[in-house]
């Protein structure tokens, strides 16, 4: 009479423990996505007011420039404190304005604003012309 081999009944201890291995690492590095994908989607969030701050900025050099008639100079930097996602970012803006030799009735306008996010410096730069007319 043949006998059959009886066939195994489960899975071996190695096995078990091999598979939650691969499970726990994929779990971490879906878990790194995620907080990275989170960390770029408040710096685009921060990046886009920045970049609203700054436009709203030159629109009221602007608006200054053709009401007074003089560059609307600040000796200070300004400075702009916001709550975004419950967290307190503060936006620093640096102006510097260069008249120009052939038109005295154009300003060049220099800008840039500043942020910090996680112990990184971020910047934006603009560079436009203002008229008196």
């Amino acid at each position: 009479m043949i006998r059959k081999k009886a066939s195994q009944q489960g899975l071996t201890f190695f096995e078990l423990m091999v598979t939650a291995v691969i499970l726990g690492f994929g779990m971490v590095m879906i878990y790194r996505g995620l907080l990275t994908a989170l960390s770029m989607q408040r710096h685009m969030v921060y990046r886009a007011y920045a970049h609203n701050l700054i436009n709203h900025k030159l629109a009221a050099l602007q608006f200054a420039f053709q009401h007074d008639q003089k560059v609307p100079v600040d000796e200070e930097d300004e400075i702009e404190n916001i709550v975004l996602n419950n967290n307190q970012v503060v936006f620093r803006f640096q102006s510097e304005f260069i008249p120009l030799a052939e038109f005295s009735s154009i300003q060049r306008v220099d800008m840039r604003l500043s942020w910090q996010e996680h112990q990184r410096n971020f910047s934006l730069s603009r560079t436009a012309y203002i008229s008196k007319f």
